[in-house]
């Protein structure tokens, strides 16, 4: 490790698509006199493991060189000369879950090396899930189409899963069954709803040891690697609730958009905060720093309802770019039910509304009181 001994990182800033590191570097590593004894300049491959460390350290995880593009060696780098220097980098995801990173090492106007490196993601999803107590959270309700698949692409990824059975009607138990030994599972009946199933698969989590929950819709349209990118914010936001912000495959229906974009607006009215996706279902929730916090009312406006009330108690929340999966039209199986449940989510708004004036907004206000205390 070159971290701390050769260099250490004195700021770093996130970009559109990679981070800045300014970082300074320490002139009596013997590495400096590597080459040529009285002119320490840093070797190349150094120049290597140093970029390799710092994508490490962005994602919080171990990378491993697998090639390296375009190396070019403008300025040979010197301490005495540069004892601070910028690397700017930037990141690129491959179909294989490698990433691609672009390096220009500089100082002020001089470039001192501009470098591609492939590098190769060796993750391990189940340690850090483990390491940080997450589990999977599935709520299903007659989804015995898609339900297998869900659980076979989990499990490919993580053993700490709960599945909540809401009721379910069609083959759901029996799907379950074969699935024995490899996911916890919830079962009730009647149908009692998403907000239910929530609470009833938070509960589980907690008394399982977890302090967090990523919740997945069992319909097929969110992808199971994407649990790594939650795994990977969380490592960087403790404490968060991380929303996921969907890229989208295939077409979202005209009402799905304006269900959206209506949630979005009363949310920023609610909270002062503006997403442009409130209503994904693929979050991960923070049971923590929720504190028993649960959903009050108990269908598809609790996830709503649960995003207002965490921003007023204080939580922060961050968006995460997250992929999903439309079906074509007839495929997709959906138990939202237009009218009743558009209903119920602007009765909800209307009082969430109210009660923001009241007690949301005074809330937030003393909870950044508090924090600004505790910072200072």
């Amino acid at each position: 490790m070159l971290k701390d001994t050769l260099f250490t990182i004195q700021s770093s800033e996130e970009t559109e698509n990679g981070c800045t590191c300014r970082i300074a570097l320490n002139a009596s590593h013997p590495i400096f006199q590597a080459h040529f004894a009285g002119n320490p300049i840093m070797p190349g491959a150094f120049i290597i493991q140093m970029i390799k460390e710092l994508a490490s350290d962005f994602f919080n995880r171990t990378f491993f060189v697998v090639s390296v593009k375009n190396m070019k060696f403008l300025h040979a780098i010197n301490p005495f000369e540069s004892p601070e220097i910028t690397v700017n980098l930037s990141f690129t995801r491959q179909d294989n879950e490698w990433i691609t990173v672009s390096a220009v090492l500089i100082d002020g106007e001089t470039v001192f090396s501009k470098s591609t490196l492939l590098l190769e993601n060796r993750y391990d999803l189940r340690q850090q899930m483990e390491t940080f107590r997450l589990c999977v959270v599935i709520p299903t309700y007659n989804n015995q189409q898609t339900l297998p698949g869900v659980l076979n692409d989990l499990i490919r990824y993580t053993s700490a899963i709960i599945v909540v059975n809401d009721g379910s009607t069609d083959d759901t138990n029996g799907i379950l069954e074969k699935f024995a030994g490899l996911v916890e599972v919830v079962s009730y009946v009647p149908n009692k709803g998403k907000g239910y199933a929530l609470k009833t698969g938070f509960d589980r989590a907690k008394a399982l040891g977890y302090k967090g929950a990523i919740t997945i819709d069992s319909d097929g349209q969110h992808a199971a690697s994407e649990v790594a990118r939650f795994v990977e914010f969380a490592a960087k936001y403790p404490d968060t609730l991380l929303l996921g912000q969907r890229t989208i495959d295939g077409r979202m229906t005209a009402g799905s958009i304006f269900a959206n974009k209506f949630s979005n607006f009363w949310f920023a009215v609610q909270t002062a905060y503006r997403f442009r996706d409130t209503q994904n279902g693929f979050r991960l929730y923070p049971l923590s720093a929720m504190k028993g916090l649960r959903p009050l009312t108990s269908r598809y406006e609790a996830e709503l309802e649960l995003l207002v009330r965490s921003a007023w108690k204080g939580i922060r929340i961050v968006a995460v770019p997250t992929h999903v999966f439309y079906p074509p039209e007839g495929e997709c199986v959906s138990h939202f039910r237009p009218g009743r449940d558009f209903l119920r989510i602007s009765l909800l708004n209307t009082a969430l509304t109210l009660l923001a004036l009241v007690y949301g907004y005074p809330s937030m206000l003393f909870n950044r009181f508090c924090a600004k205390r505790r910072k200072s």
